[in-house]
């Protein structure tokens, strides 16, 4: 199996935009008024920056919710690549046993060091959000800081709940567990042809009855999968509207840009969802057609690939505590504007959890792969005699030679 190397960077661009979202609500909030209208309201716009914020074409930058539904598509086509180069089903089994491990190890490190910042005092989110007028930052963090609930949160209630009161942008996890599992079952069938298209829908179809708020993050997962398969194009128009569509659908929000997609009857929050899913199937087509290769493939985005998960992880904590602190601290012992406050908290903050995210990815993140492996190792080499002649002189020796299943070669490369 060969790496597509510009998904990682795709990735890695995605993990930023979320950090990007997140501090624009925190300390900008006026940008975010039709974005996450629950956060703020169209009047507290002021200003150039908060308008060019909440700009539809530019605001696909720091849509969060946009970067989240690209990491769901990616999610269904990297867990299925193998399966679509070799056709082994033994990778959907290897996989799926370790998904909870590979992805709960890192979760209970992200909780527990959320714990220890509300333990040692750090949270400045209250502070920062009375100066920046941020409801988002300012409703973090109000429950006690109780070690059992975070053992509960970090063991089985984030991943399987769906919320952490500790780290409450986990709340992606477990769509990420339960979407995994979707997405194997769903191409174990290996459908193809019209039945391929018909079991997709029916698919679809089953997941909004199960999960009606839900269903499109889930659905990303099997779009993500056939994206894998999907005929890839060289036609320089048919790639440039895509990339628009993408972009349009991306930089979704309530404002009345958007108005005509309430031909839909769905929810705002469905349609949201819905539309940055659409866009991010298109974004990862694009990708894999060659297009944005030379930023994707290039160090920075490379190495932020290698860290999206646990710089995801951490970003939250380090946001709430350090980020506050500097934005207070540029606020009022500097007394600087709020807006040029902000611009200083952002690299300061990206630095910050650049180097907390190396540090989990080398401890957490790597104990996950390990434990998994270890708990769920896969299956074991088989050793075959064979009779081979050697030499002019016709010498018979036995040789031994290992070979390895399919599912095993895929697994040690991928290391998952």
């Amino acid at each position: 199996m060969v790496k597509d190397i510009s998904a990682d960077g795709l990735r890695g661009l995605a993990a930023a935009n979320v950090l990007l979202c997140h501090l624009f609500l925190a300390f900008l909030p006026g940008g975010f008024a039709y974005i996450y209208p629950d956060t703020t309201t169209p009047g507290a716009m002021q200003g150039v920056v908060d308008h060019v914020i909440a700009f539809p074409p530019l605001s696909v930058l720091w849509n969060g919710q946009f970067a989240v539904c690209i990491f769901f598509v990616l999610s269904g086509y990297v867990l299925t690549k193998s399966f679509l180069d070799t056709g082994d089903l033994g990778i959907f089994r290897l996989r799926a046993s370790r998904r909870y491990l590979r992805l709960g190890v890192p979760i209970f490190g992200a909780v527990m060091f959320a714990w220890l910042v509300m333990r040692m005092g750090w949270s400045h989110a209250a502070e920062a959000g009375r100066l920046s007028g941020s409801t988002w930052i300012a409703d973090f963090w109000k429950e006690p800081h109780d070690l059992a609930e975070a053992l509960r949160d970090g063991t089985y209630r984030t991943i399987l709940g769906g919320w952490s009161h500790f780290n409450p942008t986990l709340w992606t996890m477990k769509i990420e567990l339960l979407g995994s599992m979707f997405v194997f079952a769903y191409r174990s069938l290996n459908l193809s042809g019209r039945r391929g298209g018909l079991g997709f829908l029916l698919a679809v179809a089953g997941l909004a009855w199960f999960f009606p708020h839900d269903w499109p993050y889930y659905a990303a997962f099997l779009a993500g999968s056939h994206v894998g398969e999907a005929r890839l194009t060289t036609s320089r128009p048919l790639l440039a509207a895509a990339m628009v569509v993408a972009v349009v659908c991306g930089g979704f929000d309530v404002s009345p840009w958007y108005d005509w997609t309430r031909i839909l009857p769905l929810a705002d929050n469905e349609r949201k969802a819905f539309f940055n899913v659409l866009g991010g199937v298109l974004l990862l087509y694009v990708v894999r057609c060659g297009v944005l290769d030379r930023v994707l493939q290039s160090r920075p985005a490379q190495f932020m690939g290698r860290i999206s998960y646990a710089f995801y992880l951490v970003h939250l904590p380090i946001l709430l505590s350090f980020s506050a602190w500097f934005f207070v601290i540029m606020s009022e012992r500097f007394a600087l504007d709020p807006v040029a406050a902000a611009m200083l908290t952002v690299p300061a903050t990206f630095a910050m959890v650049i180097a907390a995210a190396v540090v989990f990815d080398r401890s957490f993140d790597r104990w996950g792969i390990l434990l998994a492996q270890r708990v769920f190792p896969a299956p074991r080499t088989r050793v075959k005699t064979v009779s081979v002649v050697l030499g002019s002189a016709g010498v018979r020796r036995r040789v031994r030679y290992l070979r390895r299943r399919p599912a095993e070669r895929q697994a040690r490369r991928s290391g998952g």
